[in-house]
């Protein structure tokens, strides 16, 4: 739906004084003024031809000027809505390749089908210059070409380069400061969450342009009827991607210490009812290869609950350095996504990922208990190997018609994962095992039908079911064993009434959720604990627009019944919500949320037997079912000026969480134990983070800034005592990207980060002044052909501990590229070090470590189509 769509209605003809009052009573006193508007609906087709895809509707008054405008869908239906002051006197049809139709305004019928008759068209002597971004309603339309610098093999690169766009580390796309929702090829969903198989190897030599297409709802027949703040992206590929099979292979190996390898095979077909990509990878050169099978797009209400275990891998800490440069990996990656159209609105997508994942980790540590009143420090040498064999499957069915939506999501997910080696803990030699496992199916059904008045009846649950076996070698010697199962559901009903331009909503649902665990340590008597979540709830809400505003108000109101053993907590919960959109101009608009929530407590955080959740860590809980709650207010503010390639979002937030467990903490034997005490604390956070980034025309420059800054307060205890702390964290960072002359790229990053904790009860007992990390890098890309490049990238490590000196390493790089093949040959960690050494500081611990880096390497990499 495009912006201007939502800033008018269709107009009501007769209004009578008892809808008025009745508006009013159902609106909570918010007087009742309607914008009055026409609204036409249509379709466009082209003769002998089905229906055209973004075809041009434009009405103009006398004086040609235009005062409405839309495009055609994807079934070729235009809704074209007028604000009643402007006075139209013709409507003009256009696309490309057809005869422009301009027709009287008095001649335009609702459910009219204008026919479009193709045409012959000669270009001579035209000069083209494509537009870097063009905005037509809410979609923003990126220029590969205007974007893309010859270093980008990804479309992934290219989007980073976007402005208003980023790309984390782990593969997540968002957009102004926030993930998005969806990532489509060619308009249609094959990724689903996964999508970082996609962006990652999607080549951008097959990729014409990229869609943000802001305020998305995917459901068609919401579209106008439910509001939406987030966005989704649309890859639209070049003619010759689409309708064949494209495949790409790579083949690298190499030497350092050991022998390289770098390999990559692909598969991909797009069209607009069959699509798949497939794909094998493999690399123990350091890359993170993992999270392109994981979830990244952002979750949705009724999304499945996320379930994990209690005990994790051993690991080491992550420097502040590339994965690259200190992880010893033998990593595999399979992965298979197949969509069939099997209907004019009804689509079959089948994904089946796996991961198979070595990794040995070498660390030594010296870490400072912050929360004991002596301050004491434990020393480790550790020794690790991580292996990980994820495997996971989906199978989603989705009937996305124009009055009804129905989806049906079954999921499945296996791993088989486990961390063995040594450590010396304070000079005592000490086995490590651990066995992460975990097994879960869960299914997700959702249905909604909306009526031709605009009203929607809604029903949704969501099941599953989670085992997870766990297995931890302790500091004693014994092998502490558990069994944890976790059923959970979900289920809402929700009905939307449209009043006028607004809507009453009603939404009732059942949650419940079963947590259950078992623990077994050799000598002792196998236990059980069962922790059990009730909520009956009932959220009325109402939806309101005032001409550039919209308003979402709601109050959850619920019954929650906690049980744990002979325990049991029954509490009536109110939970009110304010949603505020306003769209102060084209360019401009501002996001403003406040809400109040209650969250229970899970049943690992109050199982009241000592648990190992470490080799040497250990947590128990009181056994006492217990409730937080959170004020939250954030506020967001949006500034996209797609004409000047100027994106701003800056996002303040402020919150208040109340009963917060505290933790008594001791350190006997080696031993780190955490327990539960019956005293709470508050903790109160302030902050924001801005993102502002602005694309220049000279030399394709693209330039970012990034800042963010938190001050959180709240309460330790120690001895029994609650002191109170605050932990500081701030960052800012500047990121650029331009190809000043034709035979040379550059590419650079340059950021800070600052974190503080203080104990502001007892400032003697306070980590010792401010933890400040550095970061910079440069990339430097020659081409002296339009076939060679040669790249030399740097990066920069320092600390505001001199103690810790500068770390450099630099990376080199030779390739040649054709139209289908490239051969390239790196040399990485020329220079640089093979130790890493940083401090870093939490709530609780302060942790100065080393870390072992990778030596020097070479790798030869060769790459093809086919």
């Amino acid at each position: 739906m495009q912006m201007e769509d939502l800033l008018y209605i269709r107009k009501e003809p007769h209004c009578s004084w008892i809808k008025r009052l009745l508006t009013v009573v159902l609106l909570s006193t918010v007087s009742y003024t309607c914008c009055w508007a026409q609204t036409l609906n249509g379709k466009v087709k082209g003769q002998g031809e089905g229906p055209l895809i973004g075809a041009s509707v434009i009405a103009t008054n006398a004086n040609g000027k235009t005062v409405a405008f839309c495009i055609t869908d994807e079934s070729g239906a235009f809704r074209l809505v007028v604000a009643e002051d402007k006075q139209p006197t013709q409507v003009t049809v256009s696309y490309l390749g057809f005869e422009t139709k301009t027709l009287p305004f008095a001649q335009v019928k609702n459910n009219m089908t204008i026919t479009l008759a193709e045409s012959g068209f000669k270009l001579r002597e035209v000069k083209v210059a494509a537009k870097r971004i063009e905005k037509t309603g809410d979609t923003l339309t990126y220029s590969v070409s205007g974007f893309r610098q010859a270093q980008d093999r990804s479309i992934a690169d290219v989007i980073s380069k976007m402005p208003g766009m980023e790309v984390k580390t782990d593969g997540r796309i968002e957009y102004q400061g926030k993930a998005i929702s969806k990532f489509y090829i060619e308009g249609l969903d094959l990724m689903g969450s996964k999508y970082g198989v996609a962006s990652n190897n999607l080549s951008a030599d097959k990729v014409a342009s990229v869609q943000v297409m802001q305020h998305h709802q995917p459901v068609k027949s919401l579209r106008g009827v439910t509001f939406s703040e987030q966005a989704a992206v649309n890859i639209v590929l070049r003619d010759e991607a689409r309708g064949t099979w494209n495949a790409t292979a790579d083949l690298g190996a190499g030497y350092g210490d050991d022998f390289l390898y770098d390999s990559r095979v692909m598969a991909m077909y797009f069209n607009k009812t069959f699509q798949s990509l497939m794909m094998y990878k493999n690399n123990n050169t350091g890359r993170d290869i993992t999270n392109e099978v994981r979830d990244l797009a952002s979750l949705s209400a009724n999304s499945v609950e996320t379930v994990s275990g209690i005990v994790g891998l051993p690991g080491v800490s992550a420097p502040q350095l590339n994965r690259e440069r200190f992880t010893f990996n033998h990593s595999h990656l399979v992965a298979g996504n197949w969509l069939w159209k099997v209907g004019k609105d009804k689509e079959l997508r089948l994904q089946g990922n796996g991961m198979m994942d070595k990794t040995d980790m070498q660390n030594l540590s010296q870490t400072t208990y912050l929360t004991l009143a002596d301050l004491p420090v434990i020393v480790e040498e550790r020794s690790l190997t991580k292996t990980r064999s994820e495997w996971n499957g989906e199978a989603n069915y989705q009937y996305n018609g124009d009055k009804t939506y129905i989806q049906n999501k079954v999921r499945g997910y296996i791993d088989f994962n486990k961390g063995d080696g040594w450590t010396t803990l304070n000079g005592n030699p000490t086995d490590m095992m651990a066995k992460p496992r975990k097994r879960s199916v869960s299914e997700q059904f959702r249905m909604s039908h909306t009526t031709n008045a605009k009203n929607v009846i809604e029903a949704a649950s969501n099941i599953s079911y989670n085992f997870l076996p766990e297995q931890l070698l302790t500091l004693n010697g014994s092998t502490e064993c558990l069994d944890l199962k976790f059923l959970s559901t979900q289920n809402h009903i929700k009905n939307k009434l449209r009043i006028g331009q607004h809507y009453l909503n009603n939404q009732a649902g059942l949650n419940y959720k079963s947590e259950q665990i078992g623990v077994l340590l050799p000598g002792e008597v196998d236990e059980s604990h069962t922790y059990r979540f009730l909520q009956a709830y009932w959220m009325p809400s109402l939806s309101l627009l005032f001409r550039s505003h919209r308003i979402e108000v709601a109050n959850r109101l619920s019954y929650a019944q906690q049980d744990y053993h002979s325990a049991r907590s029954k509490e009536v919960w109110m939970e009110p919500q304010m949603q505020w959109n306003w769209q102060l101009s084209p360019t401009f608009e501002v996001r403003t949320s406040v809400n109040y929530s209650a969250s229970p407590s899970t049943g690992s955080a109050i199982f009241d037997t000592p648990i190992f959740t470490g080799y040497q860590s250990k947590r128990v809980g009181n056994g006492k079912p217990y409730t937080q709650h959170t004020f939250a207010a954030g506020t967001a503010f949006i500034y996209t000026n797609p004409i000047k390639g100027l994106f701003l979002n800056v996002r303040p937030v402020y919150s208040v969480t109340t009963g917060n467990l505290l933790y008594q903490s001791s350190l006997i034997d080696g031993v780190y134990t955490t327990a539960v005490t019956d005293q709470r604390s508050k903790t109160t956070s302030r902050g924001g983070t801005m993102r502002l980034s602005k694309s220049f025309g000279w030399a394709k420059t693209i330039f970012g800034l990034n800042t963010q800054y938190t001050v959180s307060d709240y309460g330790i205890l120690i001895n029994n005592q609650i002191d109170e702390a605050r932990m500081r964290l701030m960052s800012a960072s500047v990121d650029f990207s331009m190809r000043p002359i034709r035979k040379m790229s550059v590419e650079g990053k340059s950021g800070v980060q600052l974190h503080r904790q203080q104990n502001l009860s007892r400032p003697q007992v306070s980590a010792k002044g401010t933890v400040s990390n550095w970061e910079h890098s440069l990339s430097l890309f020659f081409f002296p052909t339009d076939e060679w490049m040669i790249t030399l990238a740097n990066e920069l490590f320092h600390s505001s501990d001199r103690d810790f000196g500068v770390n450099h390493f630099c990376d080199l790089a030779i390739s040649y590229k054709t139209k289908h093949w490239e051969l390239a040959l790196t040399a990485n960690n020329l220079i640089g070090t093979s130790l890493f050494e940083r401090r870093t500081l939490s709530n609780t611990i302060e942790t100065y470590s080393v870390t072992h880096l990778r030596p020097r390497e070479i790798l030869l990499k060769y790459c093809f189509d086919f």
